[in-house]
């Protein structure tokens, strides 16, 4: 037979093991990186399109763009297409920052309101291909930094160092 475990060694292999599953659950919330190429190539063309095609095309284009995002929301909703899109597990709630949630919902809706009143006063054309470069721009960003703007976003995100009780950041698979 074996010796039985002392207290102190099992509890501290216990948080051991917590602490790896926390490590598990922020690394885990990162995107494939074909995400952010597909997204990137996404606003590029959504943006480029009208240039080349002429006005027309806005409107099929931002449909495409819209179901292409309506497919992602979906897919992070099951099991399998959050795997595939390289999420399997979800972040609680309760880790997530009330502070960094209301900061970054206010600021995306002022960035909204700022593109919805700039809109009404910017010229229709500020020189010829503008929507080609800013999608160049735009999609390039995405695509190179995107990873690293999300892994800085999701430690911003994280509430505390990760040894604040013993609670675990991830909750099972989706």
């Amino acid at each position: 037979m074996s010796d039985p475990v002392p207290p102190p060694a099992e509890a501290a292999r216990a948080l051991r093991d917590i602490e790896r599953l926390r490590a598990q659950g922020r690394a885990s919330e990162r995107q494939s990186r074909w995400v952010g190429v597909v997204f990137g190539l996404a606003i590029f063309a959504e943006l480029a399109a009208p240039d080349f095609f002429g006005d027309g095309v806005r409107s099929g284009v931002s449909l495409a763009v819209t179901a292409l995002v309506v497919a992602y929301a979906v897919m992070l909703r099951t099991p399998r297409g959050a795997a595939l899109l390289g999420r399997p597990t979800r972040v609680r709630r309760s880790e997530i920052s009330p502070r960094f949630a209301r900061t970054s919902q206010l600021t995306i809706l002022a960035i909204v309101l700022l593109g919805f009143v700039g809109a009404l006063f910017m010229p229709d054309h500020l020189f010829p291909y503008a929507g080609t470069v800013a999608g160049a721009v735009l999609g390039a960003t995405l695509i190179i930094f995107g990873r690293s703007l999300q892994r800085g976003l999701n430690s911003l995100a994280m509430r505390g160092d990760g040894k604040d009780g013993m609670s675990g950041v991830a909750h099972g698979s989706r």
